[in-house]
């Protein structure tokens, strides 16, 4: 048996004059491992290991030269199509307009436009103090999320095309086309996977419909640059783990590029933190173990799925892992220092589940939303742009049946995990990280965050997910083809003459059964590639109906109600599309339904009773009129019985007070409440102005108010004899025109 492996061995390394010199000829290589192993599986014929043996290592050399010729013909195009899939599908949201969240972070965001504050002086610099919508971090009233390098894109955007909507789709879809290309770099050349697997993995990732709102809608960009940037730092990161026989100077600047880079990410997203964390776990956990093969009574160490850090070398290992550690605290302290140590507070309507008062409801129902965000990645088919009020139903209690859909979704994972980290594969690993990791600073764990779901937070977790689709597809493949092919040689010996035992000779032919069973691998390759087909064409529909979607006001409120009927921040949002359109039916319609769904929406109350504060002026009846003013005060009231600081709400009352109840007193108190809470409310400076200047009288000063009750007061009082007196008195018309300006 021995001199047969030699023979094996030496013959592998026959060169003919046609390869050149020193270049060994794979095709004739395999050929002669065929052959040979052939004849020594006929000279040991009665032992059946060793036939399994010879046939393994057939397939082996088999695979590497297959892998080879891949690697030699695909070369750097490989990742052409996903690339060319992915700005396909996104192509016609470009001309989709500001929508939803956009409108405040982009189209209203003195950030973006890089304006000038009351004194004059450029407020270039506020992207760094301010958050993501304009507010001051120091603001109670700030979300704390803090991205200012996405700010600073859509500044770019608006110093090159204003604020044409094209030019900032545009760079959304770029950036998708590069962190496909990117993707696609990584698991080929860093995690080592097959072009088949990294050409599914990044065409499924390149057309998913899960990524239409962080690529069509334009505040999306956020989750792309933080994914970019985090592809980025983890490739210079595995860079320096496979090339630890370089200078130290080399190592160091790679190691500080990934740290760089995964600054870049955080602060472009606040779940870019996850980036090194990602790469140190990557670290640790692909280099745990070292794989047994006992072959021949000898024990061969296999480290061909190892990355050259497994090697003796432990101390660079050690001191990477130490380095990046405390790069990750460092930059965790440093983000906690921009909040000035205040996290964001939301309210139960934000967040009903995370923010429920029972811990039983609170805990079942967080564990069920990582088995949601699961099944959109599955099968994104009711997609929404808001996840909140009413959406997912809290679970209540343990007999609730999704919580055995949990139960499957971790022990699944729990599963897969095991099985990577114990098989070291690399590519298991890796998905797992990252579908877990990234979610983690939004899962709640820590601190309530402000939604429910949010579907373009799992533009980064699908890497993962989809790494995992194309790694089990390719394998299955590998496994229906070895299968067929041990079927094919099966049958081509049932075909022959064969020796019985008994020394007669009897013709064996294959009945259409025998034939049937042959070829069943063949139908499971064509039943697996139809359905790839199919579920990549639904896929691309899907996607360009979303975009659709994502184009308008009226197209994503409109796809959000057919979707979520029972959102109530969804019924609210279309009502304010229809105010805005003038069809107050439908709007007062939807209001109600959103106060039906959530009694305690504020914001609801509030804009409900304007439109029938506002309606109020059209009956001839009084008793109709009055009907409608009173239903109107009710809600403001319910409204700040909800929401004690409601600025709005107390406007609108003072409005009541004065056109309805004639208490001017009560009035200019609401408006004094209202200066307190929001100085720069400008409807309740104009009107204070037209009651205390226009007919010279005081506002009362009551004890409840505020320090910055009390200072508006003294500036009232102060008026009276100084420079508002001066100015020419505010006619009713005026004063019907602030009413409205509301």
């Amino acid at each position: 048996m021995l001199q047969s492996w030699q023979c094996i061995h030496t013959q592998s390394k026959v060169v003919t004059p046609a390869d050149g010199a020193g270049i060994p000829n794979s095709r004739h290589r395999s050929a002669l491992w065929v052959a040979t192993l052939s004849q020594t599986e006929t000279q040991w014929s009665d032992t059946y290991c060793t036939k399994r043996v010879c046939r393994v290592v057939v397939r082996t050399m088999a695979g590497a030269d297959q892998q080879q010729a891949e690697a030699s013909s695909g070369g750097r195009f490989y990742c052409l199509l996903p690339l060319l899939l992915g700005c396909l599908v996104f192509f016609n949201s470009l001309g989709g307009d500001f929508v939803h969240d956009d409108l405040s972070a982009v189209r209203y965001n003195e950030d973006v436009t890089a304006g000038s504050d009351a004194d004059g002086r450029s407020k270039s610099g506020s992207i760094w103090s301010n958050d993501f919508w304009g507010t001051a971090l120091s603001d109670v009233k700030s979300h704390k999320s803090y991205r200012p390098l996405t700010v600073l894109s859509f500044r770019w955007n608006y110093l090159v095309g204003g604020f044409n909507p094209v030019g900032y789709h545009l760079v959304n879809v770029a950036l998708h086309g590069a962190v496909v290309i990117i993707f696609a770099q990584i698991c080929r050349d860093r995690l080592k996977s097959s072009l088949r697997t990294s050409l599914i993995s990044a065409s499924l990732f390149a057309i998913h419909s899960i990524h239409t709102e962080a690529v069509a809608g334009i505040v999306g960009r956020a989750d792309i640059l933080a994914t970019l940037f985090f592809l980025l730092s983890f490739s210079s990161y595995h860079r320096l783990m496979e090339e630890s026989e370089e200078r130290v100077g080399r190592q160091c600047f790679r190691w500080a590029s990934s740290v760089v880079l995964a600054w870049a990410s955080l602060t472009a997203k606040e779940h870019g933190i996850a980036t090194l964390p990602v790469a140190v776990l990557f670290d640790v956990t692909s280099t745990f173990h070292v794989k047994h093969i006992r072959l021949a009574d000898k024990r061969v160490h296999r480290v061909g799925d190892l990355s050259p850090s497994a090697s003796p070398k432990k101390v660079n290992q050690f001191h990477r892992i130490v380095g990046t550690s405390l790069a990750v605290v460092s930059m965790t302290l440093w983000r906690l220092l921009i909040l000035n140590g205040q996290l964001p507070t939301f309210s139960e309507q934000d967040n009903p589940l995370a923010l429920s008062h029972h811990l039983l409801t609170r805990v079942l129902s967080l564990l069920y939303l990582p088995a949601v965000n699961m099944g959109l990645l599955l099968a994104p088919v009711s997609l929404s742009y808001d996840w909140q009020t009413g959406s997912i139903p809290a679970i209540v209690t343990w007999s609730d049946g999704r919580n055995a859909v949990s139960f499957l979704f971790y022990v699944s994972l729990a599963a897969i995990a095991i099985v990577g980290f114990i098989r070291t594969n690399k590519i298991v690993i890796w998905s797992v990280l990252v579908m877990i990791i990234p979610m983690v600073p939004c899962s709640n764990l820590f601190y309530a965050v402000g939604f429910v779901v949010a579907e373009r937070l799992l533009y980064m977790p699908s890497l993962g997910f989809c790494l995992l689709v194309g790694h089990g597809l390719d394998n299955l493949l590998i496994i229906l083809a070895t299968a067929g092919g041990d079927q094919q040689q099966s049958a081509n010996n049932n075909q022959g003459t064969v020796l019985l035992r008994t020394g007669f000779n009897h013709k064996i032919k294959r009945s259409k059964t025998e034939a049937g069973e042959c070829s069943w691998p063949k139908l499971m390759r064509r039943l697996i590639l139809i359905s790839t087909v199919v579920t990549a064409t639904s896929l691309l529909t899907k996607t360009l109906v979303r975009n659709e979607e994502w184009s308008s006001r009226k197209t994503l409120f409109s796809s959000g109600l057919r979707t979520m009927p029972n959102n109530a921040k969804i019924h609210y949002n279309y009502a304010n599309l229809q105010r805005d359109m003038g069809d107050w039916d439908q709007a007062v319609y939807h209001y109600r339904q959103a106060i039906q769904l959530w009694p305690s929406y504020s914001s609801a109350h509030n804009n409900l009773g304007t439109l029938l504060l506002g309606r109020s002026a059209g009956p001839a009846v009084e008793a109709e009129r009055n009907r409608l003013v009173d239903e109107a005060e009710r809600h403001f009231r319910q409204a700040l019985a909800v929401h004690f600081k409601h600025v709005h709400a107390r406007y609108n009352l003072a409005v009541i007070s004065i056109c309805h109840r004639h208490d001017l007193d009560q009035a200019v108190s609401l408006l004094i409440d209202c200066l307190a809470l929001d100085p720069q409310h400008k409807p309740a400076k104009k009107l204070l102005n037209f009651l205390t200047v226009g007919r010279y009288r005081s506002p009362p000063i009551h004890d409840n108010q505020n320090s910055q009750g009390r200072k508006m007061n003294e500036t009232v009082e102060e008026g009276r004899g100084g420079d508002l007196r001066q100015k020419n008195p505010i006619t009713m018309d005026d004063l019907l025109l602030i009413l409205l300006e509301n």
